[in-house]
C-alpha cells in the first residue's frame, strides 16, 4: 500500500473521534427522548461500518469493503426520515418496535422507501442518489462483480480470468482512493444530521415538554 493511500485511510479513521464528539454532544443533558437512542444507534453503525470499511481497504478487498458504503447511505437515509415527518419522536418508536422505514409515510403521505428516501436527500446533499445507486452495483451480484473478476482488458483485448478474493488490476490506486473519499462524504450527512438533532431537541418551543 502506497503512503498516499495509507495517508488517506489513517485520516478516514480519524473520523472516529468526531462521532464520539458528536456522540458527547447529543447526550450532554442526558437522555430524553426515543430520537436520543436511534441517533446512538445511527452513530454506532457508523462507527463499526467505518472501522471495517478501513480495515477491509487494508486488505485489499474492496469487494466486501464497498458494500458497506451503501450501508453508510442506507444509515443516513434511515435518519434523513425523521426530518420529513411531523413527529420524530412517534418514528423514532415504531423503529424501536420494528416497523420498517419504508412502511412509514412522511409529512406529505408518501411512503419512506428507499427510492424516495434517496431523491428527497439528493435535494439537500446532490450527489447522493448516484452514489447510492453505484454502491448499490457491490450489494448485489451485478456487472462490478463480473468487472472485478476478469479484469481490465490488456491492449490486444486479453484478461486474465479466475479467482483470488482480493482485488484486481480494476482497484488502482486512484480508484481506492476515490472509494475512501466517498465513504468519507457519506459519513458526514449522518454525522450532520445527528448534530441537528442535538440543536434541535435543545430548544424548548420545538418539542412539548411532555413528548418522549
Amino acid at each position: 500500500m502506497s503512503p498516499i493511500l495509507r495517508n488517506e485511510i489513517t485520516q478516514l479513521r480519524a473520523m472516529r473521534d468526531v462521532h464520539f464528539a458528536v456522540a458527547s454532544r447529543l447526550m450532554g443533558t442526558g437522555y430524553k427522548y426515543k430520537l436520543d437512542i436511534l441517533a446512538l444507534a445511527v452513530l454506532d453503525r457508523s462507527l463499526a461500518l467505518l472501522r471495517g470499511f478501513c480495515d477491509l481497504v487494508e486488505g485489499r478487498n474492496m469487494i466486501a469493503a464497498a458494500p458497506l458504503l451503501r450501508c453508510q447511505l442506507d444509515n443516513g437515509l434511515r435518519f434523513f426520515a425523521s426530518t420529513l415527518v411531523d413527529d420524530p419522536l412517534a418514528l423514532a418508536g415504531d423503529i424501536a418496535k420494528g416497523t420498517p422505514v419504508y412502511k412509514m409515510k412522511d409529512r406529505n403521505g408518501h411512503f419512506m422507501r428507499d427510492d424516495y428516501l434517496k431523491k428527497q436527500l439528493t435535494v439537500e446533499v446532490p450527489w447522493a442518489e448516484a452514489l447510492y445507486n453505484q454502491a448499490s452495483g457491490y450489494v448485489h451480484l451485478s456487472e462490478q462483480h463480473i468487472i472485478n473478476t476478469i479484469g481490465i482488458p490488456d491492449e490486444d483485448g486479453r484478461t486474465e480470468i479466475g479467482i483470488t478474493g482480493c482485488d484486481g488490476r480494476v482497484w488502482t490506486e486512484r480508484r481506492y482512493i476515490e472509494a475512501i473519499e466517498a465513504f468519507d462524504a457519506s459519513t458526514r450527512p449522518v454525522l450532520e444530521l445527528v448534530k441537528m438533532w442535538s440543536q434541535v431537541r435543545r430548544e424548548p418551543l420545538v418539542l412539548a415538554a411532555g413528548d418522549q
